[in-house]
């Protein structure tokens, strides 16, 4: 006769099974973060490469415009230290006031597909599985107010109806990556009315290139059809022309370095470098279809020209960065003359703070959560 477990047995055996899910699940974390330690210590690496590459052939580092302001005492009103997700709104601003990643309009040709997406999106706030996307009120008045202006086709429509000044629409945001990238074959997608005079910012941060072979100079629209052949048809004798525009050359030296790491839309071939990552952290906007992952994406990509923070006559602006291990874009701080650069990582919490401000300049609750927020960061300052 079969004897059954009896409850103490049975209770051992059980005790056995979760401590050893338990242990898996340890280890399971422990691999995780040594792999997202790695790929953070090997991307700043390869960023570090890039900077000194430009350094090389420029002279300094990236002269990246404040997008910003770096001073905590100069943001709109004071901060509330005691409230920790209000007081990182604010600091986390500062940090990013010269902002890695480039953002540039998406061709013309996506209009349709993100309003699309847009519709989805709104109708998406309302279903069962989707209700903690939108939980928030500030995030189903986005998600209901669509990406153009009303009666507005595309979003050139949108920008001519509303006639609003370049420093308050942002067509273009001009960090670290617009300088270690050929800007050209990036940046230049949308309308080609945004890179005439009408849309003075691109022309404020742009020089007209010369024809390398002829020393004339080239008008934007003819540089705008050529990066448009570099999309199509891939290389013929324009291209092989915008290649070789110094600014744009100098980038070859460095780009194997970016093989691989970047968070983009479009599957980038720069001078037969890819440079778009496979690595699930990095899915662009369109990456990844799922509703409560791409809503995020797309609002953290979505601009106003309402500097009141108004969710209307939005827009989506594509964007090329570098994420660290735990799928956080890095830092980068540098200050005239651009001899010297800090490059660093939030680490795990995805939280860190200014390293310019001194901490004997804090005290009380903001000396605390400097403390707190950048006990795991990871930092490379240049030589």
């Amino acid at each position: 006769m079969k004897r059954g477990f009896t409850l103490v047995e049975l209770m051992i055996v059980v005790a056995v099974l979760v401590t050893l899910m338990a242990i898996t699940f340890r280890i399971t974390n422990v691999v995780a973060e040594a792999e997202a330690r790695t790929i953070t210590i090997t991307r700043m690496q390869r960023l570090e490469n890039c900077l000194s590459g430009f350094h090389a052939a420029f002279g300094c580092y990236p002269p990246v415009k404040l997008h910003g302001n770096r001073s905590l005492d100069a943001q709109e009103g004071s901060i509330n230290w005691g409230n920790e997700s209000e007081a990182w709104r604010w600091v986390r601003a500062v940090c990013r006031s010269q902002p890695l990643a480039c953002r540039f309009p998406f061709p013309e040709g996506m209009t349709d597909y993100i309003r699309e997406l847009s519709d989805l999106i709104a109708e998406a706030k309302d279903m069962e599985e989707y209700k903690k996307t939108f939980d928030s009120e500030d995030m189903q008045n986005w998600a209901t107010a669509g990406f153009t202006s009303a009666g507005a086709t595309n979003v050139k429509d949108s920008f001519d109806k509303k006639k609003a000044l370049w420093s308050d629409i942002q067509l273009f945001q001009y960090g670290v990556m617009s300088y270690l990238l050929p800007r050209y074959f990036v940046m230049m997608g949308g309308s080609e009315d945004f890179f005439r005079d009408g849309y003075a910012q691109w022309t404020k941060n742009n020089d007209n290139p010369s024809d390398p072979f002829t020393g004339d100079m080239i008008d934007w629209s003819t540089v705008y059809r050529w990066a448009e052949e570099q999309r199509g048809s891939g290389k013929n004798e324009n291209v092989v022309k915008l290649q070789l525009v110094p600014s744009q050359s100098a980038c070859a030296r460095w780009m194997p370095n970016l093989e691989g790491i970047c968070r983009c839309d479009t599957d980038l071939n720069l001078f037969g470098i890819h440079i778009k990552s496979s690595y699930w952290r990095d899915a662009g906007i369109f990456d990844n279809m799922n509703i409560e992952m791409l809503a995020p994406a797309l609002r953290s990509a979505t601009f106003s020209p309402n500097k009141s923070g108004s969710y209307r006559d939005q827009y989506i602006l594509d964007e090329v960065t570098v994420q660290d291990g735990w799928g956080h874009e890095f830092y980068y701080y540098s200050r005239t003359p651009y001899q010297s650069y800090t490059l660093w990582s939030s680490g795990p919490d995805g939280k860190t703070f200014p390293p310019w401000i001194a901490r004997d300049q804090l005290s009380g609750k903001e000396l605390e959560l400097a403390a707190k927020w950048t006990k795991d960061d990871m930092t490379h300052m240049s030589n």
